[in-house]
């Protein structure tokens, strides 16, 4: 995004300049920095802070020179290996979300309401993507919760996606494909997001067997139309019990005569176990393989992946017979990706970062840990499991790049601690990790964090001085929160 394009957006509105005027001055003047204008290239990008901004939500303060000091193998292996590492803190930070360990049926006996679990399990993915050390494995929590997109908002789903996060999303992020596939194919909030928990052998309902072959698995023009009927009476029977919202396979709705999908016959009498069959077929299917390969390597690489990196992944994805460990060491072995053109971030990486990036504490109730977050996230259209269509949120960064005053809002009352639910101390923050109290010792940690790498002397003076209209910088004026506002809100912190 050039400067003509960003500027454009101070027309959107003037909410910005209520709280951090100065701010917004500084992003719309000329002499704006180039490197607050531009994102690093690949030449000057420092590959720690890369590993950080793609394996997971961003550097927190001192957390590159950790990376730094272990190296970046070990690092990896740690993320990948990720039970290893001790979430507790994480889990403590959610223990008063109780909704998040109930079952259906136990919800639906205490009567929670679907707003109560809904925010709890919205404040619960937020809590862990910004704290949790386990940062690929959220990425890749967050990465399938998008590709098994299911609207949270649809009937019984505010219930049952709690449950499909812990017991389908979860438990196989960095699994094996096949189990992922067929937990989602059991999850009852999918059969009943996607309608096939109504489908009966007298009609059956085609929208998940058309998403599973569409979205979840082999893609547009590896299937027809017959197949995609055929593939719907396979799975009728798959469907959720009434009172409780568990799977339930009912032989009495299933249409047991004989069937043919994408060439494979099924005799009549193979019950559930054709649809087990199917779920094979189609996890190591060539055209599941591309298309895995395909938005992985959107995620973590590039918005348009070449054709030789398709290949490449796809390969190794059958080879593994669907294995997403291997399958990213893979991705993270290539030269692509350590060459990779600055991505712009999504509304969800970019607040997620940004509170990493400047050690912001979540405060309130769980209601309130929506406060400034996730109401943020709900103006940006980028809010987790508020999507109402099956495809799940966009991934190409060109997508997003219309709706900038959110981001500033946020950006400029996260710095000045005036975001609801969120405390923010950007001197103690840099002190605890052994800065000394100085404004440029403090500013420039910032600096460092959020664009990943330092700025030499010329672009410092030319950042601060914008703040310090009377003189040198002092902690005791705004001149901090001002600095460290410019930064987020700065358009090369939109890309990762």
């Amino acid at each position: 995004m050039n400067r003509r394009e960003f500027l454009r957006f101070l027309t959107a509105g003037t909410g910005a300049a209520m709280l951090g005027s100065n701010v917004v001055k500084a992003l719309a003047s000329p002499e704006l920095p180039a490197p607050l204008r531009t994102p690093a290239a690949a030449a000057d990008r420092d590959p720690v802070y890369h590993a950080l901004n793609r394996w997971g939500f961003g550097a927190r303060p001192g957390q590159a020179d950790l990376v730094r000091k272990m190296g970046l193998e070990a690092y990896l292996n740690q993320q990948l290996d990720h039970q290893t590492l001790d979430d507790s803190d994480v889990e403590r930070l959610l223990g008063e979300l109780i909704t998040l360990d109930m079952t259906a049926p136990e919800m639906y006996a205490v009567g929670k309401r679907p707003q109560e679990v809904i925010v709890e399990l919205i404040g619960a993915t937020l809590v862990r993507a910004v704290y949790s050390p386990r940062q690929l494995y959220e990425v890749m929590v967050n990465f399938w919760s998008e590709h098994f997109s299911i609207y949270h908002l649809k009937g019984q789903c505010s219930i049952l996606k709690t449950p499909d996060d812990r017991e389908v999303v979860r438990p196989y992020a960095l699994g094996k494909f096949r189990d992922l596939l067929g937990a989602s194919a059991k999850s009852p909030a999918m059969l009943v997001y996607l309608d096939n928990a109504q489908s009966r052998k007298e009609h059956p309902n085609e929208n998940y067997a058309r998403e599973l072959l569409e979205l979840h698995t082999v893609t547009i023009g590896n299937y027809t139309e017959d197949d995609v009927k055929e593939l719907a009476r396979v799975l009728t029977g798959w469907t959720v019990r009434p009172r409780t919202g568990e799977y339930l396979f009912s032989r009495a709705v299933h249409d047991s005569s004989s069937k043919t999908v994408m060439g494979v016959t099924f005799p009549a009498g193979g019950w559930d176990a054709d649809g087990e069959k199917m779920l094979d077929l189609l996890s190591r299917h060539p055209g599941t393989a591309r298309h895995i390969a395909s938005k992985l390597l959107r995620r973590f690489v590039q918005d348009d992946p070449t054709e030789s990196m398709v290949q490449a992944i796809a390969q190794i994805f059958l080879n593994s017979d669907g294995d997403i460990k291997t399958v990213l060491r893979a991705i993270f072995a290539l030269p692509e990706f350590w060459n990779a053109p600055p991505k712009y971030k999504r509304p969800f990486e970019y607040v997620i970062s940004l509170l990493r990036g400047f050690d912001a504490a979540v405060g309130g109730t769980p209601a309130g840990r929506r406060n400034a977050v996730g109401d943020a996230l709900s103006v940006m259209g980028h809010l987790p499991f508020n999507h109402p269509t099956p495809d799940g949120y966009n991934d190409n960064g060109s997508y997003w790049v219309a709706n900038m005053l959110p981001r500033w809002n946020l950006a400029i009352a996260t710095a000045y601690n005036q975001a609801p639910g969120l405390r923010v101390n950007l001197i103690r923050a840099a002190t605890s990790k052994g800065i000394k109290r100085e404004f440029g010792d403090i500013a420039g940690l910032y600096v460092q964090t959020l664009l990943g790498r330092g700025l030499t002397e010329a672009e410092y003076q030319t950042i601060f001085s914008y703040a310090t209209k009377d003189g040198v910088p002092t902690l005791e004026g705004p001149a901090l929160a001002e600095t460290a506002a410019l930064i987020a809100a700065s358009p090369a912190f939109q890309y990762r």
